[in-house]
């Protein structure tokens, strides 16, 4: 293969890979996005709260709605283990965002696994009930 094809065929892969927004051959990965939450346990979130999660890597980390946490993930296939989670001793007093945010974190230590639908996270516990859903 002379040098010209090479760089062709490799432009055309990186384009290829570059379209396809860093998911694998099972759809779109949740890696590397900040998820914002959209529900927490069938609820929305409390109002003026922004919860999010980012996975990269191994490592976990997010808003929970008043406190930053932090912690480590394993991904096998669809299956989803996030280990144990550290955070900020921040005290919030608006209503409702304390109690979210130990709800949320409750939550994804209890994910294990996930799944994309219609452009959103869904993570599970290991009954299989959606206990976090969160968009981009």
């Amino acid at each position: 293969m002379n040098t010209k094809t090479w760089l062709a065929a490799l432009l055309l892969t990186t384009i290829a890979l570059a379209a396809c927004g860093g998911g694998s051959a099972n759809g779109p990965s949740l890696e590397g996005v900040q998820w914002k939450l959209v529900t927490l346990n069938g609820q929305p979130p409390v109002a003026n709260t922004n919860p999010t999660a980012t996975f990269t890597a191994g490592q976990l980390g997010g808003s929970g709605g008043c406190n930053s946490y932090f912690g480590s993930y394993r991904i096998s296939g669809s299956a989803l283990t996030i280990g144990e989670m550290g955070m900020t001793e921040m005290y919030c007093t608006d209503p409702g965002v304390m109690d979210q945010e130990t709800a949320f974190l409750a939550a994804l230590g209890s994910v294990a696994s996930f799944r994309m639908a219609g452009g959103q996270l869904e993570l599970l516990n290991a009954a299989g009930q959606v206990v976090v859903v969160m968009g981009q």
